[in-house]
């Protein structure tokens, strides 16, 4: 069983997103992109109010504002009709603002069991089950007559925008699509969800907090009925010990011992009797440990990681349960390079060991995207999403799968990128953009060696109508047709392909300006070069020397020793088109 996709509309940022899913889930976009939205929308159908931090039930902000702005363009417009009560209600309705996520799920034969009362559709002989989370206003036409009275008072809107769209109006419900019944609870209750939020930060963090709320709970719903009266009969052992050690009974009954005879016709023995708490206060008792020490005494780090692990590891699954849903912000945080690892293998035995488990995962860590498996990768933009296998060939994620050392996440979303065709121009530019500590710059340069034009296809995907910007440094190899092609791409506004007039970087750097006297003199001074008293010959040695050469040019150069040196301006022109946004 699992959610297959997801349409989703009006859920704070999102318009309406409309994605495929699989097992695992990884969401990935900029902060502010809609990605934790997405994850709460996911689940609105799904919860009850005794898990996670979200009620079934909205509020005026987890409402669309594009859609708020259409209902209230609409009372502008109309004032005057709605003051005369001549606006139709079926007219009303049309623009009223609503949530709606729509999930359909997958099964996989004996699950259908679960959900065989949400069949939606047969497609073929395939049958869709869905099920319809809405939040909406119950009766428009009390709606209506509330604005028409508020309108006769007043010719503007502006401050008296909730006033005219009252958040108790609206109500919530659960239905399936193609009937409009009402999912019943015990259905609905099959769907296991729970949330690790980023802000986890502090769950072990105090002294004084005796259990965190979300261990409870795991311990609370793992425990059964039988498990329990194991409980409550250790708590009695506990209480007859505590007595037999402290041996308080002979001083409460101290008529057994009394020299007056009579003393036991007035008093019966007293008694400690157990005062036993509730289940919650035991259990509320529990903190998590690190070998002999509280969690807490962990470094934040570690205390991420082993609640991460804990409770994941708390979604075994039995054997009523049609599907376990979680949802991960940001499980990278706080982690190491190894722990991130550690965890992104973790949650890969999970989806891999249990058809009965899907996990969504927003992140801004690559090690969360395994390249062999990009199909699970949605991309979240300004409100907006998509899934990498929907929008990509699969010969194009094959081949991102096979460039070594791509971080995909810079390359998507940096603000500012520049590919190079290898090393050199990598290090190069990196160097000069270190000289400049005159200015701030958010410029991530990439080495791909060759395949821009794939890229940049891919790129585009994300970024068409973004404020990002891309630029392509190559070399000219003497091919004239693969130039024309590359910088045909110069037509997008937020893309700028150069190219060396010569060769390659070297003799284009060489022939630069006044930059040959210069270059010569400092490879003879501090790499002891000769026999490059010409532009070519100077050229023909840069090229052919070891990296090393080129790494300690970048490091002087970096360090302003070479501040007259001009840069080639296949170079420069890009640089300032990331800069400005404007070509050369």
């Amino acid at each position: 069983m699992k959610i297959s996709s997801v349409h989703i509309q009006n859920y704070r940022n999102l318009k309406e997103i409309k994605i495929e899913l699989n097992r695992l889930v990884i969401f990935i976009g900029e902060n502010n992109s809609g990605k934790s939205n997405l994850l709460k929308a996911i689940t609105l159908p799904f919860l009850n109010d005794e898990i996670g931090s979200l009620s079934k039930k909205l509020g005026w902000h987890d409402i669309n504002n594009l859609a708020k702005a259409k209902y209230f363009e609409f009372i502008e417009e109309k004032i005057d009709e709605i003051r005369r009560e001549k606006v139709k209600i079926e007219e009303f309705i049309k623009v009223l603002p609503f949530v709606k996520v729509e999930v359909t799920f997958e099964s996989n034969g004996s699950d259908e069991y679960y959900v065989h009362r949400w069949i939606n559709s047969i497609d073929g002989e395939t049958p869709h089950y869905a099920i319809r989370y809405q939040y909406y206003i119950e009766n428009p036409q009390d709606l209506l007559t509330h604005v028409t009275k508020i309108v006769k008072d007043t010719d503007r809107i502006d401050n008296i925008k909730m006033n005219l769209l009252p958040i108790e109006l609206f109500k919530y419900s659960i239905t399936v699509p193609s009937t409009g019944e009402q999912v019943a609870y015990n259905d609905l209750a099959n769907f296991k969800y729970n949330a690790l939020a980023a802000e986890r930060d502090e769950f072990s963090n105090k002294n004084n907090q005796l259990g965190s709320k979300a261990l409870v709970k795991l311990l609370h719903n793992k425990l059964t009925e039988e498990q329990k009266v194991e409980v409550e009969k250790s708590y009695e052992t506990f209480f007859a010990n505590l007595k037999r050690i402290s041996k308080l009974e002979g001083i409460f009954n101290w008529q057994e011992q009394s020299d007056l005879e009579n003393a036991k016709d007035f008093f019966d023995e007293i008694t400690l009797l157990p005062n036993m708490p509730s289940m919650s206060s035991l259990l509320n008792n529990v903190k998590l440990g690190f070998g002999e020490e509280y969690l807490q005494t962990q470094g934040l780090g570690y205390r991420n990681l082993i609640y991460l692990l804990v409770m994941m590891n708390s979604l075994e699954v039995n054997s009523d349960i049609a599907l376990n849903i979680l949802t991960i912000e940001e499980p990278e945080a706080h982690l190491c390079i190894s722990n991130e690892r550690l965890l992104a293998s973790f949650i890969n035995s999970i989806i891999n060991t249990s058809d009965r488990t899907q996990i969504f995962i927003s992140t801004h860590s690559s090690e969360f995207l395994s390249k062999l498996e990009l199909e699970n990768v949605t991309v979240v933009s300004e409100g907006n999403a998509f899934s990498l296998k929907s929008i990509l060939q699969e010969s194009q994620l094959d081949y991102l799968a096979k460039k070594p050392n791509l971080d995909f996440l810079k390359f998507l979303f940096s603000r500012r990128c520049i590919l190079v065709e290898g090393p050199s121009e990598e290090m190069l530019i990196k160097s000069y953009l270190r000289s400049q500590t005159n200015s701030l710059n958010d410029i991530e340069v990439i080495s791909l060696h060759k395949g821009f034009v794939n890229m940049l296809e891919i790129w585009l995907r994300v970024n068409k109508f973004s404020s990002h910007r891309i630029g392509i440094i190559r070399d000219f190899d003497d091919q004239g047709k693969a130039q024309l092609k590359h910088e045909s791409y110069n037509a997008y506004d937020n893309i700028y392909v150069t190219t060396t007039t010569e060769y390659t970087l070297e003799p284009e750097f060489v022939k630069t300006g006044d930059n040959f006297e210069k270059l010569k003199n400092y490879f003879i001074s501090n790499h002891g070069w000769s026999n490059i008293d010409t532009p070519e010959s100077l050229s023909s040695k840069w090229r052919n020397a070891k990296a090393n050469t080129m790494l300690k040019f970048c490091q002087d150069y970096g360090n302003g020793d070479l501040e007259d040196i001009e840069l080639p301006q296949h170079i420069s022109r890009v640089l300032k088109f990331l800069q400005n946004g404007e070509k050369q």
